[in-house]
C-alpha cells in the first residue's frame, strides 16, 4: 500500500462507527501473537473517541455537569456516531449539538437544546475576533436625518440567541452549583458578548430584543427605535437601549445612508 492508502485506512478505522474487519487491518498494520493489529488500531480508535468526548465537556460544561459521566457518554457517543468530526479544529466539533439536541428532545428537560445553545454562543464569542468597539461619540454630531437613515455594524463577539426557554437560570444555577429547578418560560432571546477576556450573556426584554433583531438585519435606526413605541416614554428606551449597547461594546460603527 502507498503512503496515501495507509493513511487513509488508518484514518477510517479510528473514525468509523464499526470496526473495520480484521483481514484488512492486518494487510496493512503489524501485529503480535499478543496484540494483534486490530487490537493495536482499537487503542487509537478509543483514545480518538475519548478526545473527541473530552473537547464536548469543555465546550459545554454546564450541559455536562447536569447531565453526569454516563449521561453525557451515551449523549456525546450518540451524537459523534451521527454527527463524526469533519473540521480540522476539535473545538468545532460541538457546533450541531444543540440542533441536535433540539431534534432529539429529553422530555424531563426540554429546555438542553437552550443551554446547549448558550454554551455554544459563549465559546465562539470567547474566540471571535478582536476589533475596536465605538464609543459614545458615534452619534455626536450627526444631524437627525443622518441618525434616522444610519445602520448599525455590531463587534463580530455579540451573539444573538433566539431560544425556546430562558437557559440563563439553569446555567446560573449550574455555575453555582445550586440544584437547578425546572426549565424556564420562553421563548426569549438572549444577548452574548465580551467585556474585555470575560463572555456574559443576558435575557434581553421583548422590545429590546426586537430593536437589536431589526438592527442585526441592517435596517435603519428609525426603525430599530421604533420597537420601543410601546414603551412609556419610546424615546428614552430607546436612548437607554443605544446607550447600553454602545456601555457594553456591541456597536462597533455606523453604516450611513448615501445621499442621492
Amino acid at each position: 500500500m502507498t503512503l496515501a492508502e495507509t493513511q487513509a485506512l488508518f484514518h477510517e478505522a479510528i473514525t468509523a462507527a464499526a470496526p473495520l474487519g480484521p483481514e484488512r487491518l492486518r494487510s496493512c498494520f503489524a501485529g503480535s501473537a499478543g496484540l494483534p493489529a486490530e487490537d493495536r488500531v482499537a487503542i487509537y480508535a478509543g483514545m480518538y473517541l475519548a478526545r473527541l468526548m473530552d473537547a464536548l465537556r469543555q465546550t459545554f460544561p454546564a450541559l455536562a455537569r447536569l447531565l453526569g459521566d454516563q449521561a453525557l457518554g451515551a449523549l456525546a457517543g450518540d451524537y459523534l456516531r451521527r454527527h463524526p468530526s469533519r473540521h480540522h479544529d476539535i473545538g468545532q466539533v460541538g457546533r450541531r449539538l444543540p440542533a441536535f439536541l433540539r431534534r432529539h428532545p429529553d422530555p424531563e428537560r426540554p429546555d438542553l437544546a437552550d443551554l446547549a445553545a448558550l454554551e455554544w454562543a459563549r465559546q465562539a464569542t470567547f474566540f471571535a475576533p478582536d476589533r475596536p468597539a465605538a464609543g459614545p461619540e458615534l452619534f455626536a454630531g450627526l444631524a437627525p436625518g443622518d441618525f434616522a437613515g444610519a445602520a448599525l455594524r455590531f463587534h463580530p463577539a455579540l451573539r444573538r440567541l433566539a431560544l425556546l426557554h430562558d437557559a440563563a437560570p439553569l446555567w446560573r444555577s449550574l455555575q453555582d452549583g445550586v440544584a437547578p429547578g425546572p426549565p424556564a418560560a420562553g421563548p426569549v432571546t438572549m444577548a452574548v458578548w465580551r467585556r474585555g477576556f470575560e463572555v456574559v450573556h443576558a435575557t434581553l426584554a421583548d422590545d429590546e430584543a426586537e430593536a437589536l433583531r431589526r438592527a442585526a438585519a441592517g435596517a435603519p435606526l428609525a426603525e430599530v427605535c421604533a420597537a420601543f413605541a410601546e414603551a412609556p416614554d419610546p424615546a428614552a428606551a430607546a436612548h437607554r437601549a443605544l446607550a447600553s449597547w454602545l456601555a457594553e461594546g456591541w456597536i462597533a460603527g455606523l453604516r450611513r445612508r448615501r445621499r442621492r
